[in-house]
Formats: structure tokens, sequence, C-alpha cells
């Protein structure tokens, strides 16, 4: 089995490094056309053509990409394709906690119990992530993040660097929370907030979504 990496930037490179501290090799970075270059930490950087990805799922996948949405768009263009869920090993992670397919947890966090992570859902260093949680699909926790008991978070939200989210509040789907906001009631599906307490400045329809 070999791993590939789609994206060769930022994060790419973090997810690599958790990668090599779970004792994992990585073939080669995927890239779009474009943004091939010659290497990344002398690994080859390859295009992403999806017509010609594994077919004998002999290939993990991690899709390394911060936005949400290009996620979501390159999980559905690899169509069957395996994908690798990637845990640092300095993670704390607690009994009866479930990660999706693609999910990736590239630092230090805390997990305690009764958790699940949806697929491909990137949870940045140092989030805490407190009991009876559950996170949507392709949602992204900002470093330093922290949930309470009973908070959802569902597909797509983007939450900043050090959002704070009170117990039993839900942040809508593909809704945006800004750096330091705390969160003390439910967010709507596709709005932004900021501030302390967070309060709303953008909120889309729901065909927009």
């Amino acid at each position: 089995m070999t791993i590939q990496i789609v994206g060769a930037g930022g994060l790419g490179r973090e997810v690599h490094a958790a990668l090599l501290e779970m004792g994992l090799e990585v073939d080669s970075f995927l890239v779009e056309r474009g943004f091939v270059s010659k290497s990344v930490r002398n690994l080859p950087v390859r295009e992403l053509a999806f017509d010609t990805q594994d077919k004998n799922g002999e290939t993990e996948f991690v899709i390394a990409v911060g936005d949400n949405r290009a996620r979501l768009k390159i999980a559905g263009q690899l169509g069957t394709a395996r994908f690798r869920t990637v845990l640092h090993p300095v993670a704390t992670i607690g009994s009866f906690v479930k990660f999706g397919e693609g999910a990736m947890v590239i630092g230090t966090a805390s997990f305690t119990t009764d958790i699940e992570i949806g697929p491909h859902v990137l949870i940045n260093p140092g989030c805490n992530i407190s009991h009876d949680c559950t996170i949507g699909a392709f949602a992204s926790l900002g470093p330093g993040t922290s949930l309470a008991g009973r908070v959802t978070i569902e597909e797509g939200a983007n939450l900043g660097v050090g959002v704070v989210v009170a117990p039993g509040c839900v942040v809508g789907a593909w809704s945006t929370v800004g750096a330091g906001a705390v969160v003390v009631r439910s967010v709507e599906p596709g709005t932004t907030v900021v501030g302390v307490p967070a309060r709303p400045i953008v909120r889309r329809q729901p065909d927009q979504l």
C-alpha cells in the first residue's frame, strides 16, 4: 500500500510530517496542473489526474488542502479511492472516539470520549474536543479551537484560530466562525459570525450553501 498526499503546500507538509511520525512512508505529492515542481522534501510532485489514479485499491490518498469546498470537490473526483486517516501520535485520543476516512489530526490535540469525526475533517494543533461532540465531513477546526460537551459542527463548517464553542451549540453547515470568536448560541448554516460573543455578519441563502 502506498500513500499519496494531494497538496504540497503548508498543510501537505504538515500531513507528511504526521505520517512520518506514524511510521508511514509517502510515495509522492499530487498537485493541480501548473503547480508541479521537481520535488518537496525529496519526494516527487506529480500532476493530479483523476482519470489515471490507482484503480486496484493499492494507493491511499490524503487530501491535504485547507479549503473545505476544495476537499469536497477533490474527494468526489477521486470517487471510490481509498483515503488514509492521519492521527498524529502526539494527539490524546480517549475511548469511543471515531474518525472518518481521510480525517486529519496533524498535531497536539485532545479528544475525551464519545466523539464522532466525519470524513476529511481537518483538526489543527492545539484543539480540545470534549465529550459527545460531532464534527461533520469536510469541516475544519483552526489551531487552538475548543469545543465544550455536546457540540455539533456540521458539514463544511470552518472555525478559525482560537474559537471557543459553548456546550450544546450547533455550528451550521458551511458556516464560518472568525478567529477568537466565542460561540454561545447556535450558528445558522451558511452564516459568518465573529466576536465575543459571536454575532452574524453574513448569512447565505440555503441555495448558496
